[in-house]
This record gives structure tokens, sequence and C-alpha cells, in this order.
């Protein structure tokens, strides 16, 4: 809703203004969001030019309480007509480069001159207003115009957003699907969302939802279905209540397993160490845990004290008050431990199978959950050291499903053993790269593991047929996690969603009453965020060593239509002139691991996973997804990915008036006019939207 234009000037065409700095700050409090802003913006001209600021208002949101001033000094405006807005806005998207701007065309402006900018001068803008914003149900959806902010002008030096939300009923879901925000839950009435960045290209509006329950979980549907005819995409979110009691808090088994091969001496062995000290450190009173060592060898501290041997300098460490099940009681053992630990140095070889059968050898309690964490930086090179044989030993004791937990430090590693290790035994595989500390790589996880609220999760969705739900399998739901599900759907309506799983010993079912659509425009997020979740699972399939012809050429087909890039997929123009899509297959072979470094490929599989797309999306700006389509840039061309390069086109000039009669006729199009030059698929008809001429 915000932005600002350079006008015309006597010397000739201005260079739009640029913008330095941009604070957004929003407070909500039940429903009543305060919205204040800080701009600086640069004149970038060699002359001083006069500038108009522009705030849409839209038809149907109350807004009050607007203020705004310049340079500290405050400024009257005025609300224009709907017919003099239509002007303004036409003028600023052809003559000051911002085209998000006529995605308010039908709304009455708010404007105020800005006069007398000086050549390589600045301006600061604060503005601040307030709105209610109503809520669906329970679900609330805010949303700040920042894709306003983008203009020929460039990139948004400094972005700075700070979102604070209170509400007297319990917060539970919170989800940003168009940045990369920081969640910082205070209490169950109170969280900070927070997004920082620098040469920020504001492609989409700053969106967040949240939604309020006094039930020990929410249960939050988000549906998108553009076409009836076709299946619908939605996203499940479900999270905790923040404040758990400590009796609702699940007892555990931990089985820490750390490598001290002689590639963890030093600094890494030492950081591992102080992660392990933290982890035994903070475990709940009700907890049980061991500690295993490995390098040709496998010590256990457990062992240790059930043989009661000799050890350091001579201490007997035999101690039946700490022992139960071959694992150790918190309360007498942390002390053990800790010196346990103390002795750890880093030499020898790496026996990964031994170390990991002697973690599963004992059965686990069925009331208790067993999660096992295991840190690495090398690849088995002693004992069984083919990766498909510790696999399937692994499966072999570990009927029970304890979670492995999987933590590679390096590059050094087998990171295809260490994903199927996790992927297969309920846990998540985590890379620190040689520049991390592993302290607070593991620390930072072991926070969120210490406290399950909801093991063993199963969803049912009623009378409604799902389909390639993403995850396949849920995890376990820790206090302070969202649990965010992804997938398509047959049908439509009404039915009731049943949520299960096990708190403590015995087993809890929720429900709520949710609503499939047949038809909603709205969140035409969802899409690509299902897309980034399946290619996700794909390519780590492929670097897992499984994949086929067919499999490649199902990420190539969505990365495709979603606008997702993959290390498998280029877009290149024909020789003809005529645009088609083509495939770097040179990159694609059986041998995965030797087409791609093993740096690369971490940092593909930990980028290319949901709600972690922003940075990955920096890097290859030649895709972009607007609005429900992905398009990919062509030279100075951005083409929609449904044109088969074949159809005619219907060439319309930006801001004549023949564009401005498309974009009256069908609205939905000015979100895809964000590009200079750009072919769009719609309705049947393709439209190539060439520059204005000047």
């Amino acid at each position: 809703m915000l932005t600002i234009v350079s006008l015309q000037h006597a010397e000739g065409r201005t260079i739009p203004l640029k913008i330095d700095r941009y604070h957004t700050r929003i407070n909500i409090k039940n429903q009543l969001a305060t919205t204040k802003v800080d701009q600086t913006f640069v004149n970038p001209n060699s002359f001083e030019v006069n500038g108009m600021y522009i705030f849409p208002v839209p038809d149907d949101a109350v807004v009050s309480n607007l203020a705004l001033s310049i340079n500290g000094k405050s400024v009257s405006g005025e609300l224009l007509s709907q017919e003099q807005s239509h002007r303004i806005y036409r003028d600023s998207a052809r003559y000051g480069g911002n085209k998000a701007i006529l995605e308010h065309l039908g709304t009455r402006a708010f404007v105020v001159e800005v006069p007398g900018i000086p050549a390589s001068g600045e301006r600061r803008i604060q503005f601040a207003y307030s709105q209610v914003i109503s809520a669906d149900s329970d679900l609330t959806k805010y949303t700040y115009p920042l894709s306003l902010a983008k203009s020929a002008s460039g990139l948004i030096g400094n972005l700075h957003i700070e979102m604070e939300i209170e509400s007297e009923h319990e917060l539970r879901a919170i989800h940003s699907p168009s940045y990369e925000v920081t969640i910082d839950r205070k209490d169950d009435h109170h969280v900070c969302v927070s997004y920082e960045g620098t040469d920020v290209d504001p492609d989409d509006d700053f969106l967040c939802y949240y939604s309020v329950s006094d039930d020990n979980f929410g249960i939050t549907l988000l549906t998108h279905r553009a076409d009836e005819k076709e299946d619908g995409y939605f996203m499940l979110l479900i999270s905790p209540k923040y404040e758990v009691k400590q009796t609702e808090i699940i007892e555990k088994d931990f089985v820490f397993v750390l490598d001290r091969s002689g590639s963890m001496s030093g600094r890494k062995v030492e950081q591992a160490k102080e992660a392990l000290r933290y982890c035994v450190q903070n475990l709940n009173d009700g907890d049980r845990f061991n500690l295993i060592l490995f390098n040709e060898d496998i010590t256990s501290l457990a062992d240790r004290l059930n043989r009661g041997e000799e050890w350091f300098g001579g201490e007997r460490w035999s101690d039946s008050k700490v022992l139960s099940d071959k694992l150790i009681n918190v309360k007498d053992g942390r002390e053990k431990a800790f010196a346990f630990i103390d002795g750890v140095e880093g030499r020898g070889m790496t026996n990964i199978n031994d170390a990991l059968l002697t973690a599963l050898a004992e059965k686990p309690d069925p009331k208790r959950p067993r999660i096992i964490v295991f840190l690495t930086d090398g690849c088995p090179t002693v004992g069984v050291t083919n990766p498909a044989r510790i696999l399937e030993n692994v499966a072999k004791v570990n009927k029970n499903l304890s979670r492995i937990f999987v933590f590679g430090v390096g590059y050094d590693i087998n990171d295809h053993l260490l994903d199927k290790m996790a992927a297969d035994n309920g846990g998540t595989r985590n890379y620190v790269t040689p520049d991390e500390n592993i302290e607070d790589a593991v620390s930072s996880l072991f926070r969120k593991m210490n406290e399950p609220v909801l093991v063993d999760v199963r969803v049912n969705f009623g009378q409604i047929i799902t389909k390639e739900l993403t995850p396949k399998n849920l995890p376990d739901l820790f206090r302070e996690e969202q649990l965010t599900i992804l997938g398509r759907y047959e049908g439509h309506g009404d039915t009731v969603l049943k949520l299960r799983g096990i708190i403590g010993s015995e087993q809890h079912e929720f429900s709520k009453n949710v609503l499939f659509s047949e038809l909603e425009m709205d969140n035409d997020f969802l899409p690509h965020l299902w897309a980034q979740g399946k290619i996700a699972e794909l390519v780590d399939q492929a670097a897992l060593g499984d994949g086929s012809a067919e499999l490649y050429k199902e990420i190539k087909r969505l990365s495709e239509k979603y606008g997702i890039p993959t290390p498998y997929t280029s877009f290149v123009d024909a020789d003809d002139g005529s645009l088609r899509k083509v495939y770097d297959d040179s990159r694609i072979s059986d041998a995965y691991t030797e087409a791609i470094p093993i740096h690369e490929r971490i940092k593909i599989n930990t980028q290319i996973e949901k709600g972690k797309m922003a940075r990955f999306r920096e890097q290859h700006a030649d895709t972009k997804y607007i609005g429900g389509k992905a398009f990919h840039r062509h030279g100075k061309i951005w083409v929609d990915s449904e044109y088969d390069g074949k159809s005619d086109r219907k060439q319309v000039e930006f801001g004549s008036d023949e564009h401005f009669t498309l974009i009256n006729q069908y609205p939905d199009l000015a979100k895809y006019d964000k590009f200079p030059f750009v072919i769009i698929c719609y309705k049947g008809v393709t439209y190539e939207i060439t520059p204005p001429t000047v």
C-alpha cells in the first residue's frame, strides 16, 4: 500500500527513487493492528526532484489514525476520488516504474506531495495507520503490501519487519508463506515475528497467518483450488500450546552416540563434548540416558557402570542406583556422565555399524520414546563399511523404531547413508559445516527433542481423499514446534479431522470440523509450497541412489510447473527464436555423487526444504513464482511456465489504454505485470505484455 514515485523533470525523465532503509513495525492486539513504517528514500539523480507518497486505501478495510511525517515534520495529505486515484496509479505504473500498484486499481488513494528532494539527497518518510483485521473462524490473516516497494529503482538496501501479536486467546499456528521469518514465542498469548534482509527484491507482499485456540493443540487448515475440476492443495498446521506443565512432558530415554575417531580430534571433539554436557545437564529428571563413544572400538557408559570397572585412576564406577534397564537415571548419573565426557579424545578409525547396533541393542520401553542422537564427521572405515549393509542391520534391530537424529559434521561424510538413516528411523538429518559451531547446532535441536508433547502422531481426514502428502512419515510433535502437512485433495466439503497420538503412556485423540473448499482462489502460495516439499523428498531419493529416469523426469516436471530451481533444470532459448524448455541432462546420471560434489548436495538438500527456499531463490533469480504461476526468464522476457512456445501471442503495451482496459476486465492480471517484459497465459489467451514506449 505504500510507495513513492519521482515525477517528470524538465531535464528529462528521472531515475526512480531508491529505498535505502525500510523498517516496518506491526503490533496486533485482539484483531486491532497498528502498523508503523519508517523509510529512507534516496534521489539518485543529478538534479532535484519532487515526489508523491501514495497509500491505496482498500474499500473493505477499516483504516484509521493515518499519520505521516517527512524528515520528522508532520504533513497532511488528501484522500482522492476513485477517478483521481485511477489516474495516479496509472501514471505511477507507467512513468514511475511501480507496476505493483496496478493491483490496487479500484481503491482510493491517500496522497502526500514530497517536494524538493535534492540531487543525491534523501528523505525520511514515517507513516502509521491502524486497522481492524477480520478473522475467519479462528484464523487471522495480516497483509502488508511490501511488493509496492518493488520498482525500477532496484533492491531495498535494508529491510526489517517486526511483528508483535498479543491475544486474549492462546496463540497456536504462526505461518508466513512469503518471507523466511523468525518466530519467538514469549508465552501462549504473546508471539514476536521478525524478518531482516539486505538488498531485498520484494516480489511478494508480507503475509502472516495466525490462529487462536484454547485447546491443547491448535489445528489450522488452509486450502487452494483454482479449478474445481482439478485436485486442490492444502496445508495443515498442528501447533501445541507453548506453556506445557512439567507433568505433561513425556519421560524419554536418550542414547547419545559420539564419533571419537582421529578426524574428530582437536576443536571438533571439544565442541562435541560441550554439546554432550549441555544435553546431559538439561535432561528432565524423569528421563534416562546412555553415552556411547566409538572409533574402531565401542565404549558405553552404562556398561562401565554395570561391570563396576575401574577407570580414571582407580575410581570404581559401580552404582546400582544409577542404572535402570541398562540406562542411566538422570538424577544419580549426571556427575558420572560429566567425568565420562571429560575423558573423550579423538583417535582411531570409524565403526559406525557397531556403534548404532550397540545403541539399539536393548529393547525400548513401549511406554517411553527412545531417541538416539548420532554425531559423526566421517564415513565407515572399519567393520561393516557398506552403507546398504549398515542400513539393513539397523532395520533388523530397530523393529520398535527408536528415533534416530543424525548430525553430520563437515564434508568428509557419507550423506547418503546419514540421510537414509534418519528418514527410515523417524528422525531428521542435520549437517554442520566446517565454519559452524557443533555445540550450537546440537543444543538447539536438543532443546526441542527434550520436550515431546505428542508422539506416534496420526491424522485422519474423514471423508476427504488426500494424496501426495509431505512429509510421508509424520514426526513426533515437540514443544515450540509446529507440524506442517502439505498435500493434494479430491472432493470437497465439511469433514471431521482427527489428530491422534500418545501423551505419556496413554493414547489421546483430538478433533476439529474443517472445510475443504470446492473453489478457493486465496492462498495461491500453497501449490508452490507443496511442490517444494515434494521436490525435496525426490531430491533426497536421488541423493540416496534410488533414482530412475522416471524420478528425474518428475523432478523436472515439478520444477518447471512450479518454478522451483533444482540442480537438474535449466531454461534456454531455442535456435529458431521460439521459446521452449530444455533440461541440462548432462548433470543427471545414476552417478549422482559424481555429478554434484558433497558440499553442493548438502547445500541443495538443506535449502530445498519447505519454508527454507528464500536464500535458494535469491541464488537462482531466473525463476519466480507469483500468484499461483511460475515464470522463467529467457533473456529479457519472463515466460509463463504454461506457455508451449508455439501458440499465438496477443501483444499489449504496458500502460496503454488497451492494457488498462484489460486490467479492469481481469484485475488478477495485474499481479503478473511486475516484470518489464512478460508472456502470460490467462483464460485461454496468451498475452505478451511489452515495455511502454518512451
